[in-house]
């Protein structure tokens, strides 16, 4: 009782923990997030006891279910260990056999504590809700994304081509600053392949490889970047098809999906065979951002650890 009342965890999520008597219903992309913001946002040191004490003490578990709680646990941490071997986790989050501990301020690591954040607000709906701010939080996330992709793409060159609260851009001109770009001549009936519900095409940032030549087929990603739980319904855009009309391209571009979550590898595979795109989740943005020693500009590293800052400060704990 002592150990629990000291140590400062988040509250279980409300989804995706549901009570576990016989089986475990817990997801092991749920219980990683929660171990990792609370180790970001509440507590330095977690020991797999704390979990499992708050596993029981919640009700996740009875209190006869010590072993399918220490099980649950167990996983938590292979999904950590995992995690890290993937390049996704934070250099300064060490792990034991039965204790996790992140030592350094979240602010100095402002990208993967956004991210984090980004991914636990769709567990606590209620908190959430008084957080929502969707486009200011996309405009912010299209922002990082943008300077984490010349890690993900190296030599490659990223321009936010999409939507903003500050540059409210059409369809045309997108298009027009496109064709430019990846030496394509553009349609002359884009009238005809677009409305007004086209908006910006679903496109969010556009990464390409340029060649001295100045042809056109050169490598290119169109990609969306989704920070709401909504993303799977975005597998679907930006359309390869129709980009390849608007910009009578003779090639069809690549297309890909940016997200702050988690994504497991079944999702992913599902993801990518329904909407055939790429997927770059958090993982591989935080492995990108350590491989290359990426840092936000201090213009966009301080809206960032402002837009942080006012979440944790009641971020709910236990």
């Amino acid at each position: 009782q002592q150990n629990l009342r000291t140590v400062v965890m988040l509250e279980i999520p409300k989804k995706n923990f549901s009570r576990s008597v016989n089986v475990n219903n817990v997801r092991i992309v749920t219980l990683a997030d929660w171990l990792e913001a609370s180790l970001l946002f509440g507590e330095t040191e977690i020991s797999k006891s704390d979990v499992v004490d708050v596993l029981i003490e919640e009700q996740i578990c009875d209190g006869g279910a010590q072993d399918l709680a220490n099980e649950i646990a167990d996983l938590g941490w292979a999904e950590i260990r995992l995690r890290q071997s993937w390049g996704g986790i934070s250099p300064n989050l060490t792990i034991s056999a039965n204790r996790l501990t992140f030592a350094a301020d979240w602010r100095e690591d402002p990208i993967r504590a956004f991210l984090v954040m980004l991914s636990i607000l769709q567990l606590y709906p209620e908190w959430s809700e008084k957080h929502q701010d969707f486009s200011v939080q996309g405009d912010l996330f299209e922002r990082v994304a943008e300077e984490i992709c010349p890690g993900l793409l190296p030599g490659w060159t990223t321009v936010r081509a999409g939507w903003s609260p500050d540059n409210a851009v059409s369809i045309d001109l997108i298009v027009t600053d496109l064709c430019e770009r990846l030496n394509t001549l553009g349609s002359l009936r884009l009238d005809d392949w677009t409305s007004d519900a086209t908006k910006d095409g679903g496109l969010d940032l556009v990464c390409y490889r340029e060649f001295a030549d100045s042809r056109e087929a050169t490598p290119t990603y169109f990609l969306q970047c989704a920070s709401g739980t909504n993303w799977r319904n975005k597998i679907h855009t930006p359309c390869a098809i129709s980009w390849m009309k608007y910009l009578d391209a003779a090639v069809q571009p690549s297309t890909g999906i940016v997200a702050p979550f988690v994504i497991s590898t079944e999702e992913m595979r599902h993801a990518g065979l329904s909407g055939q795109i790429t997927v770059f989740d958090r993982i591989r943005l935080l492995h990108a951002t350590y491989d290359n020693n990426i840092l936000l500009s201090d213009p966009l590293k301080q809206d960032v650890i402002a837009w942080v800052h006012q979440r944790a400060q009641d971020i709910p704990t236990i």
